[in-house]
């Protein structure tokens, strides 16, 4: 099978492939030094693995393929769909996890429909789902890296032994160790609890002071959210993404929860503190705008991000998982050509 290479510079953007990969690497830097104050050096493990065998399998593919490597794989791509990959990964989850992610996100989501310009799917978001539903518990539990009295006592050597080192009989009883104690608090567990309405763990917030105390209890998720959210704006400045498709999810998300917030009365966190918990921030500037799976008209793409925006608090409020990122976004994705279809402009000169 061969297929023609399109670079997507050449149809969005007057800046080549690299300069595009390497300032969205570097914008989200702020957010991965904020995650590795929490997180320590698991996360940037994690990170590590995932890039490296990105890259591996995209080396692997191109040369199956019989492709000049210099020419389709400086484009920093696979490096890129690592980092959000192993972003999204629980910082301590067993190595293959990555491996098995970034194989799927590269080989089956990218290489298989042609490579960069010709996938459906966000490659990093089709890995992370896969491993979601292929690997449930150890997926959606976040153990260790928000135990922050637990992970000061973490060596190195601890870190690196449960990362490559532990079979997954003893992991799932260390998860289970864990779960169990009375400070345990994982990544999703805000939106954990909001989902099944455990109102004994929320803060009730009727007043400023119980809104004060919300952003202190969830002050972690939050200042993670707001390094991403640097990152975002920085991107935006240098038009490098577009600013519709992160505005529509960021409004329509928000209109969500007002509605939820004043009229359903599902829970009682504040609407603009749950934009900020879990991976809310980096999936509205780095993933959603990704600009291969998204709509090419102005329209579409303000219909893409509203109905991702819609479909995550639907997902996050009536759903088995509480954060909903990488199945509204995939769901998105296949709706583009639908988008693309009924919102094309109108030719100048053309009557209607």
């Amino acid at each position: 099978m061969d297929y023609q290479y399109t670079k997507v510079s050449s149809i969005f953007f007057f800046r080549s492939t690299n300069d595009i990969m390497l300032l969205v690497i570097l914008a989200i830097i702020p957010g991965i030094i904020i995650e590795c104050y929490y997180f320590k050096i698991a996360i940037l493990i994690q990170i590590l693995l995932a890039s490296l065998a990105s890259v591996m399998f995209e080396l692997f593919v191109l040369k199956l393929r019989k492709k000049e490597i210099y020419t389709y794989y400086f484009d920093f791509s696979p490096v890129l769909t690592g980092i959000l990959l192993g972003l999204s990964l629980p910082a301590y989850s067993p190595w293959w996890i990555s491996i098995i992610g970034s194989f799927f996100s590269i080989v089956i989501t990218k290489q298989l429909y042609g490579g960069l310009g010709y996938n459906i799917f966000n490659p990093a978001m089709a890995g992370y789902a896969i491993l979601l539903v292929s690997f449930p518990v150890l997926m959606t539990n976040w153990s260790f890296q928000n135990n922050l009295a637990l992970l000061d006592t973490l060596s190195f050597k601890d870190v690196m032994s449960i990362i490559f080192f532990t079979n997954l009989e003893d992991y799932y009883k260390m998860i289970s160790q864990f779960c169990e104690m009375p400070t345990f608090i994982t990544q999703v567990t805000p939106l954990e609890q909001i989902r099944i309405h455990n109102k004994n763990i929320l803060v009730n917030v009727t007043s400023f002071m119980s809104f004060l105390d919300n952003v202190a209890m969830y002050r972690h998720w939050i200042l993670i959210n707001c390094g991403f959210f640097i990152g975002g704006i920085f991107l935006l400045i240098k038009k490098i993404i577009c600013w519709r498709i992160s505005f529509s999810i960021l409004l329509s998300l928000l209109s969500c929860y007002l509605f939820d917030f004043f009229y359903l009365k599902h829970d009682d966190v504040s609407p603009l503190i749950q934009l900020f918990l879990g991976s809310t921030m980096i999936s509205v500037f780095f993933i959603a705008t990704d600009p291969v799976t998204t709509s090419i008209t102005k329209i579409g793409r303000i219909i893409f991000g509203g109905f991702i925006g819609v479909l995550i608090w639907i997902i996050r409020t009536f759903g088995g998982y509480p954060d909903a990122i990488s199945f509204s976004i995939l769901l998105a994705n296949s709706l583009v050509p639908l988008i693309d279809h009924y919102t094309q402009p109108r030719i100048y000169g053309k009557i209607k």
